[in-house]
């Protein structure tokens, strides 16, 4: 009898471990590099809400993709080189920078996008917003990948 059990719960076990094959449809893809130049960066010059945004005219953000795509955004470090990686928006980083000649200002940067149909926006913000006080401070050239699946 007790044999049977063990034969009995052993079998319903392995009924009950099924599943179904999904077949996933093949999907489209567009991949999109563009850089944005420092003097491209256009301050926000608003009060408490302080950042740099740089907008560009993207015919591929159409309205299908708008309410059925998935985008996502990359910034490649050390573009162009051996050691160039990249980094999922948004993401933040901790730098420092020479404001003197014995005088350093540390901020932590945030990347991030936004997007609707027919444009994209990068958007910049400096956590200590250091920018307003000295108005030197421009974000660096930088190199972004968009990759765009419906």
């Amino acid at each position: 009898m007790k044999k049977f059990l063990i034969f009995a719960f052993a079998a319903l076990c392995l009924a009950s471990c099924s599943y179904d094959v999904v077949t996933v449809q093949e999907s489209n893809r567009k991949v999109l590099d563009f850089q944005i130049n420092q003097n491209e960066w256009k301050y926000s010059d608003q009060a408490n809400n302080n950042f740099f945004m740089a907008t560009f005219n993207m015919p591929e953000m159409t309205p299908d993709i708008y309410d059925n795509g998935t985008i996502l955004v990359y910034r490649e470090l050390d573009w162009g080189t051996s050691n160039a990686v990249q980094q999922i928006l948004p993401y933040s980083r901790h730098h420092e920078y020479q404001v003197g000649a014995s005088t350093w200002a540390f901020f932590t940067e945030t990347v991030d996008f936004e997007y609707g149909v027919g444009f994209m926006n990068i958007v910049y913000t400096a956590s200590d917003f250091d920018y307003e006080l000295n108005n030197t401070f421009v974000p660096e050239t930088m190199h972004f990948r968009v990759v765009i699946t419906w």
